[in-house]
């Protein structure tokens, strides 16, 4: 086959293509019955059916091919304006300059009809023929230029899909006003085969922009949306685990929903119709659109108030609490580049429902406890009061400023003893948890004797001993000196031992055992109670937390002692460990820095006397005694 031959197929197989691609929008078209999508198919389908009559025109007689010629002029004005008109269903011109562009392209056809009066071979064509050829030519690449600057412009900013598919859409279209500008303007060069060559090539490159335009592939969508795909992943990363409060997630969410199907505006009501986020819409619009979310189901596409078309989605959140929706008003791309957006945006509104809930438990977890810090606070300053006259009068008593009691009298003051010591202690743990909560709890530091501390706290939680328990403290002859708030060491320590007594309910030893090493020292309470279960003990320190069983039933408790005490010993830069098996007691070890050093006592050095030489007493009579050195 020769190179005209060859080059003949190549025109007659892009002059197909094109007319293929022209059917295809036509045919999406029919389906969708979107006004944007009609213009484009309008633009494209004319295009390529002028570049199949132009082969066909090249291949028919003299007679055929002069209509062939002037019905060609008139689809390649058709498929600018057509394109203009694509431009300005999404970004509107003003009425005069889309007036102004029909009257142009339906001069510049007319003037070329008119004129186009048959030439033959090898005679060239007169001044007006090539004027009006010019103008026609000038006028089409106008109305198709002005599109192509608008649709770059315009993707600046859009998702990663939409970007690609307007710049393909531009691109493709640039391509061939390159192609038709140097074959008006390109003289005879423009008819050499290499420059036919040319133009068949740049084709080749057009037909796939123009197609991935309106139809890419999936493949092709994923690959365009890669990177964005790594922001949207932390971003939804970020909006279910980081997000402070319900209207912030909201707020966020409503950012990437818009860059998600580069829409105009969004809103997200809540079930109750609040509005969590709005940007783009009105409230009263954006109630109205969610409302017919409440039946839930899929995703709904809707028209706004004033809208010839649908342009609003409706996605129902199925909250917790019940439907709330996310309504998202699609921009100037949307309807026509939606199917796959609409499916992203169902799987985010997804991610949404979940993060909003998430958020609702998160507020309320922290209403709870507030609340309880609130009534910590409030209940621990109302019972000191009564507790201090409660404290005063039991002193009194004891004292016999009442009268000297009798031993049921005795036994009974003991218990009431006992019991305000626990209320105190109670009271205590409620006071300086409240305290912790709200951030207001300060440490006064000062150098202090462990073993000092470790007595105090022996002597205050005696009075809840029973008669078959036996309360030791064991603590070495020096010095062990911590930095801390003797108040709160003090605290850890009595919950500690209280907790020993408690759970001993059958008695038996307590032991309280304050050691050092060379560089922390440690107080550690050692009981042969009930014990602990293995699978409890890591929720042993948490807070409200208390271990039930049979054993330990009848052992009141807020399960704040311990939550307090470990909290107190890491303040301090210590901590508590504990050991325990069920029915073999428990064994729990406050650890606290060491101020300084051990200083161990001296041990005095004792000498022996030095050995004196014996006496020899002589006694005479009639005379004193005299000691002689014998």
């Amino acid at each position: 086959m020769s190179m005209t031959g060859a080059l003949h197929v190549v025109q007659a197989v892009v002059s197909l293509s094109f007319l293929a691609l022209g059917v295809s929008t036509v045919i999406d078209w029919l389906r969708r019955r979107e006004r944007s999508l009609g213009y484009l198919a309008l633009a494209l389908g004319t295009l390529g059916l002028t570049g199949a009559l132009g082969q066909l025109n090249t291949r028919t007689g003299y007679r055929l091919g002069t209509l062939l010629g002037d019905f060609t002029l008139v689809l390649l004005m058709a498929s600018g304006y057509a394109l203009l008109l694509f431009r300005d269903s999404f970004i509107p011109l003003s009425r005069r300059l889309r007036i102004g562009a029909l009257a142009l392209c339906v001069a510049a056809t007319a003037a070329a009809l008119v004129v186009a009066v048959p030439v033959s071979p090898g005679v060239r064509p007169t001044s007006f023929q090539l004027a009006a050829s010019i103008a026609l030519v000038l006028v089409w690449t106008a109305c198709v230029t002005e599109p192509i600057i608008r649709l770059w412009a315009a993707s600046r900013g859009r998702p990663a899909v939409q970007r690609a598919r307007l710049r393909a859409l531009g691109g493709g279209y640039a391509a061939i006003v390159v192609i038709l500008l140097v074959a008006v303007f390109g003289g005879s060069a423009a008819n050499s085969p290499l420059m036919q060559w040319l133009f068949e090539v740049v084709s080749v490159i057009a037909l796939p922009l123009l197609y991935v335009s309106f139809a890419p592939p999936r493949w092709l969508r994923r690959l365009w949306r890669q990177a964005e795909e790594d922001q949207l992943r932390e971003a939804v990363h970020d909006l279910v685990l980081f997000s402070p409060d319900r209207p912030t997630l909201a707020k966020r969410a409503a950012e990437w929903g818009l860059r998600l199907v580069g829409a105009d505006g969004i809103g997200i009501v809540d079930a109750n119709g609040d509005i969590l986020a709005l940007k783009g819409l009105t409230t009263e619009s954006a109630r109205q659109l969610a409302a017919h979310a409440a039946r839930g189901g899929p995703p709904q596409l809707l028209a706004t108030s004033g809208s010839a078309r649908e342009n609003a989605i409706v996605l129902p959140l199925p909250l917790d609490a019940g439907m709330g929706a996310m309504v998202v008003v699609s921009g100037p791309y949307t309807p026509f580049f939606g199917t796959d957006e609409v499916g992203r945006l169902r799987g985010y509104a997804a991610n949404i429902t979940a993060a909003l809930d998430r958020a609702r438990v998160t507020e309320r977890l922290a209403a709870l406890e507030k609340t309880k810090s609130q009534f910590l606070n409030l209940a621990s300053h109302e019972l000191r009061s009564p507790l201090g006259v409660i404290n005063g009068y039991l002193s009194m008593l004891e004292q016999g400023v009442f009268g000297q009691l009798k031993e049921s009298g005795v036994r009974a003051l003991e218990v009431l003893k006992a019991k305000t010591v626990e209320m105190n202690l109670l009271v205590a743990q409620m006071l300086d948890a409240a305290r912790l909560e709200d951030g207001r709890l300060a440490l006064k530091r000062d150098r202090l004797d462990l073993r000092d501390v470790a007595e105090e706290a022996m002597q205050v939680v005696r009075p809840l001993t029973g008669a078959d328990h036996d309360l030791s403290l064991d603590a070495p002859p020096y010095q062990v000196t911590v930095f801390g708030d003797v108040d709160r060491i003090l605290t850890i320590i009595s919950n500690l031992l209280e907790n020993a007594i408690k759970y001993s309910p059958q008695g038996g030893t307590v032991q309280c055992l304050v050691s050092a090493d060379d560089h922390a020292a440690s107080v550690t309470v050692i009981d042969s109670g009930v014990g602990i279960a293995r699978e409890d003990l890591p929720r042993l320190f948490n807070r409200f937390e208390r271990l039930q069983n049979l054993k330990t039933s009848h052992v009141a408790g807020t399960g704040l002692g311990l939550y307090l005490s470990r909290e107190l010993a890491r303040q301090h830069g210590g901590d508590i460990q504990v050991e325990s098996r069920p029915g073999a007691g428990s064994r729990f070890t406050l650890t606290l820095p060491l101020a300084g050093p051990i200083e161990e006592p001296e041990v005095p050095v004792v000498t022996e006397p030095k050995p004196v030489a014996p006496r020899l007493h002589v006694l005479t009579p009639g005379a004193e005694s005299e000691s002689q050195p014998a």
